[in-house]
């Protein structure tokens, strides 16, 4: 009888305990739609592969194919940033209309989009190796019934001619990027990359919606280029030349934005201009395939954040070091007036096209 009652009191207490998580989890839940007064919305964007020059501030010109967001336009080194809210249904389509890996010596390479850090399902994480496959319309085939029902199933990259749509719904706000998952080496190097971004819901001046609220945001990716192999990678696909060995890689121009300095201090999207008492967030991504280690002359950067998540613990830094393929949130509180300059502190970084020893990747310039 004394077990029979234990027994009834432990399963009251759990009772009592389950009804109080449950209740705990509802009123955050309604506590969060509360904070954000935001209705999710959804987001389409569409992206196309083209080729480009580039034009270095030595006068060099570089080779790039990359993404656009115009039909009629080049490639965008890097491609259009896309920025949506968080909780929104995000749909990216990717047209390969007219392939520039495509010549009379080559069938083309095929592209994709991968969204890196997106924890995404390998329906649409953008891996042509792990792709599921699909209709010459892009719509995925989910059923050995469809596949025998005389579909000619399509599997891998996206080949000229043919589409595809990534989507998913945008649940983590933070810093992201895209970028080919095709023979990455070759086609991220040749511009195949750009940022994605995810804002908190209902609030634009935070990077996550309890962190300290900024005044400008600035979106900085970094990439290096290697001239001689982006030749040697033209000559290959349109005269038939020898193949370009991506294992020896020797980047000249040192990128941030697409722009090498002193082209970056000339833009006002690639340079940090505010007044004194400012803060900006500045969102790093390293497209590239080298180490960064960045420094702003007489500032600190706090970090709040890395790779698509807030630091449950900021912390300060006058140099940061950036790993390839990471992305960092950083706040800049401009507290001293004056004209500085973010540079790297990699030793061996120097830009073919600048001839300050230091580095410099761009200006930051205070105001009163």
């Amino acid at each position: 009888m004394l077990g029979l009652t234990l027994f009834l009191v432990v399963l009251f207490i759990a009772g009592v305990i389950s009804t109080q998580f449950q209740r705990s989890d509802t009123s955050s839940q309604t506590s969060a739609a509360t904070i954000y007064k935001y209705n999710p919305q959804v987001r389409n964007f569409t992206l196309y592969v083209r080729d480009n020059v580039l034009k270095m501030p030595d006068g060099k010109q570089v080779y790039v194919f990359g993404y656009t967001n115009d039909p009629h336009g080049h490639a965008q080194v890097p491609g259009p940033t896309l920025v949506v809210n968080e909780g929104d249904t995000v749909n990216v389509t990717l047209i390969n209309d007219k392939d520039p890996t495509k010549s009379r010596y080559f069938g083309g390479d095929g592209h994709t989009i991968h969204l890196h850090g997106l924890d995404l399902s390998s329906v649409y994480d953008g891996d042509p190796m792990t792709a599921p496959p699909r209709t010459a319309n892009g719509d995925i085939i989910t059923t050995p019934a469809a596949e025998d029902s005389g579909i000619q199933p399509i599997q891998g990259a996206v080949q000229e001619g043919q589409h595809f749509t990534y989507h998913f719904v945008a649940n983590y706000p933070g810093t992201y990027w895209y970028h080919c998952h095709v023979d990455v080496q070759e086609h991220v190097q040749m511009g195949m990359y750009g940022a994605f971004v995810i804002q908190p819901a209902g609030n634009s001046s935070r990077a996550y919606i309890d962190t300290p609220t900024f005044d400008k945001q600035y979106t900085f990716v970094l990439s290096e280029m290697d001239s001689v192999g982006h030749q040697i990678d033209h000559d290959n696909i349109y005269n038939n030349g020898p193949a370009m060995n991506w294992t020896h890689y020797k980047p000249d121009y040192f990128l941030l934005n697409g722009k090498a300095y002193p082209d970056t201090a000339a833009d006002s999207d690639d340079s940090i201009n505010n007044r004194r008492g400012q803060t900006v967030l500045v969102r790093f991504v390293n497209a590239g395939s080298r180490v960064r280690v960045l420094h702003p002359d007489n500032l600190r950067f706090l970090v709040i954040g890395t790779d698509g998540r807030k630091l449950d613990q900021p912390y300060t830094e006058d140099t940061l070091q950036i790993g390839p393929a990471e992305r960092y949130d950083v706040l800049l509180h401009l507290d001293q007036i004056g004209h500085f300059l973010l540079h790297d502190h990699i030793e061996k970084i120097s830009t073919s096209s600048s001839p300050l020893p230091d580095k410099v990747l761009t200006s930051i310039n205070v105001n009163n």
